[in-house]
């Protein structure tokens, strides 16, 4: 989700930077580092506006440009939830055109525009971060027979943004005790704007893998180490992003 978010936001790195990086902040913000070469441009305070894939929707963003020797670099801080809607709309999955506008130090800022492949875009601690958008809930065993077994993955994935997102759908397996013990897929799910959302995932469960991964603890009920691993599909209207899933916790073994 961390990455997913920084594809939407981005755009509010300078144009032609040399290196890019994203850190996402410790509340609804993440700050992005620009920097390039120039010798035309004073460091000082930042203020202007920054847009993505060329969309008339522009985000206000402020910041500071510290200069060391002929590059200048530029710290940006933006919220999630000020993002338009129309730059989802206009992503695409190969490259993003960015502009910014304002001015440093009260004057102009100019050349900073272009065209990036997301590739280049560094997203710092992004597996550290994932854990600020999607959690794990619960992981329990809902019903055990000799014919069939269910369990039930509860899953917490927050939306900072504006805007609702459409999950085109989610795909995972359950790990108990480091063994693969079932699998299942969910559909048609909606991240409303501005909240946490909690996810239901059913899991279809082996029974041979199970007994093995859980022993004499599933006959006596408890808990085991369990992890969910998979991804979800975020659909937008220039491609689907995958954003891995990898949560762990504590397996119930008590069906309901």
């Amino acid at each position: 989700m961390a990455r997913l978010l920084a594809v939407l936001a981005v755009a509010a790195s300078a144009a032609a930077p040399i290196s890019l990086a994203i850190r996402p902040g410790p509340a609804d913000t993440l700050t992005v580092i620009a920097t390039r070469e120039t010798s035309g441009e004073d460091a000082g305070a930042f203020s202007g506006t920054v847009s993505l894939n060329g969309s008339p929707a522009e985000a206000r963003v402020t910041g500071q440009a510290e200069r060391s020797g002929s590059r200048l670099r530029l710290s940006l801080t933006l919220r999630y939830a000020d993002i338009p809607a129309d730059w989802a709309d206009r992503f695409r999955l190969g490259t993003f055109d960015y502009r910014l506008r304002g001015t440093v130090g009260g004057h102009p800022a100019d050349g900073w525009r272009g065209s990036m492949p997301w590739k280049d875009v560094q997203v710092e601690g992004e597996k550290d971060n994932a854990s600020k958008f999607v959690r794990l809930g619960s992981l329990q065993i809902t019903r055990f027979s000799l014919l069939e077994s269910e369990a039930r993955a509860s899953v917490s994935v927050r939306n900072p943004l504006s805007f609702p997102l459409k999950l085109a759908g989610a795909s995972y397996r359950l790990l108990a005790n480091g063994r693969e013990v079932g699998s299942g897929e969910a559909h048609g799910m909606l991240l409303h704007a501005s909240q946490d959302n909690t996810l239901d995932f059913p899991i279809e469960i082996e029974h041979a893998q199970l007994l093995s991964a859980a022993g004499s603890a599933l006959a006596s009920g408890g808990e085991i180490e369990g992890r969910l691993r998979g991804e979800l599909v975020v659909r937008l209207a220039g491609g689907d992003i995958a954003v891995p899933l990898d949560l762990s916790g504590r397996l119930d073994l008590l069906s309901e």
